[in-house]
């Protein structure tokens, strides 16, 4: 495998390499750009189409592949870009139809992937062009790249060597198993997971491949996700399971180092499990290493709001979508913009990505829903909620509850209160994830009338880690909780802790990395 060489046009550069590697600088790369102020990582826009065809007449059309294992396929593509290229990468589905923010921007790189299958062997052919290549009102001038059927780790050797811009990986690569049997039930297991269907045959696949290759760092990270998934739709698992997924995904990041998924994954155990001090330190060590990575800067937008600490996320938020191209695809849904009151940016954050899993697991809808009852719309409120709580394989608990709000507005509380108080019931005495999650179930026993279960519930997702002060006092549907003792013991508690939070993680430490 080749490895990035240097342009001999550019001696300044090639020394100033040269001496911090003499130095053996611990920043590397990232640090000396940063200090040098110079802030032009490659931006990658990463197509791969949803319909599992391209839009391109000259490639392949992705033989035998469905479209949830071309994303699959893609999302590998992106943990290679990211984990050794250090780009800042934008994965969609679709091959927007206006380029035109992209044209001067010669740092910029749109990506359209066509895998295809034969058999046991992956054809991983592409085209790409360059932002600064892209012509006003023109069509792109696509540059094509027809590969070879090959095994599937000599494909991704082939695709990363003869990438547009050079990128320095290792001989062979940790995060793509070397048998093509085994490299295939990682893609399965991967489609099976972004459709949220078939987990624990996915799970058994992922680990099938890890137990042949345990040297695939791809096959941990992929197991932790599945189990993580499962955590999350089990309440009673999370306890259980928390400290041996965490295992799961260290054993695939001590394999290939501040892999950004396996680290953000990591740091989404343990801000659910309610620690977000812990997921904010390994989120701010991580991103001196990777400091233009969008992903860890939504782990830490997603840690410091559980915290209360909204300027952080929302600062966050704003260099991650320096980097990322927000406006073609939102990187989350900024739950946190809810929580300052900036609306319509936490609306854009919930427009419909076609093929992802925000869309088809009902937390678009439910989320859409939300914000109508926060506004005061209760048909659209209640419509959202309907088409979360119809999605087939929408996640458990967000089915769950959109049920439970579908019938509060539709005037059913008793029925609702019953369903709730069951799903309450399954949760006691577990090791809760989610303490924001925890609040929404509080909210729902507000607007139901009970206020006794409500303010229970949110000292529960207090003592489960949920922070944001902000919200407890601002959330309509808690109301009816501000004049008790207890709310106003449990305000007292969560500004001593918010206050905790701020004074260890100020705003300054973005800046700093």
């Amino acid at each position: 495998m080749r490895e990035s060489t240097f342009h001999p046009r550019r001696p300044a550069l090639v020394l100033g390499l040269l001496f911090l590697a003499i130095l053996g600088a611990g920043g590397g790369l990232a640090w000396w750009l940063a200090a040098r102020g110079l802030r032009s990582p490659l931006r990658v826009l990463l197509v791969t189409p949803g319909s599992g065809l391209s839009a391109d007449p000259g490639l392949d059309p992705g033989a035998s592949l469905d479209p949830a294992s071309c994303r699959a396929i893609g999302a590998l593509v992106q943990d290679h870009l990211e984990a050794f290229g250090q780009a800042a990468v934008t994965s969609v589905t679709e091959l927007p139809a206006d380029l035109e923010d992209l044209r001067t921007q010669a740092q910029t790189l749109v990506v359209e992937l066509q895998p295809s299958r034969q058999g046991e062997a992956l054809a991983l052919s592409y085209r790409y062009v360059w932002g600064d290549g892209l012509t006003k009102g023109a069509p792109p001038v696509w540059k094509r790249v027809q590969a070879p059927p090959l095994k599937p780790a000599e494909a991704f050797e082939a695709f990363l060597g003869g990438f547009p811009k050079r990128i320095r990986v290792p001989s062979a690569s940790p995060l793509v198993p070397r048998q093509p049997a085994s490299f295939w039930d990682l893609i399965k297991a991967g489609a099976w997971r972004l459709k949220n269907e078939h987990l624990e045959e996915a799970l058994a696949l992922a680990e099938r491949s890890a137990a042949t290759e345990p040297s695939c760092a791809s096959a941990w990270i992929l197991i932790g996700n599945l189990r993580y998934r499962r955590m999350l739709n089990n309440p009673a698992a999370f306890r259980q399971e928390q400290a041996e997924t965490e295992n799961l995904i260290q054993r695939g990041l001590d394999l290939a180092p501040y892999h950004p998924r396996g680290l953000f994954l990591l740091s989404l155990l343990k801000t659910d499990g309610g620690d977000q001090g812990e997921a904010l330190d390994l989120l701010m060590q991580a991103r001196r290493r990777q400091p233009y990575n969008p992903t860890l800067l939504t782990g830490i937008a997603y840690a410091a709001r559980g915290a209360g600490l909204l300027p952080l996320a929302r600062r966050a938020m704003d260099l991650r979508d320096q980097l990322a191209f927000a406006h073609l695809q939102p990187q989350a849904v900024d739950i946190t913009c809810l929580y300052t009151g900036e609306i319509q940016r936490f609306e854009a954050s919930l427009q419909e990505q076609p093929g992802h899993l925000r869309s088809t697991s009902g937390v678009l809808p439910f989320y859409r829903g939300y914000l109508a009852l926060v506004l005061g719309d209760q048909t659209k409120a209640q419509r959202e909620f309907k088409a979360a709580a119809s999605l087939a394989n929408g996640y458990p608990n967000i089915v769950r509850l959109s049920q439970i709000y579908d019938l509060i507005l539709e005037g059913r509380k008793d029925e609702a209160w019953k369903r709730l108080r069951e799903y309450d019931q399954e949760r006691i005495g577990m090791r809760e994830p989610d303490g924001e999650f925890t609040l929404r179930l509080a909210e729902a026993y507000a607007l139901i009338g009970d206020r006794a279960s409500a303010m229970d519930m949110a000292g529960r997702a207090f003592a489960r880690g949920f922070g944001c002060t902000a919200w407890y006092e601002r959330s309509p549907m808690l109301e009816p909780l501000r004049g008790l003792p207890k709310w106003k013991a449990l305000l007292q508690h969560l500004k001593e802790r918010q206050s905790l939070m701020e004074d260890r993680f100020p705003i300054g430490l973005l800046e700093d990395n």
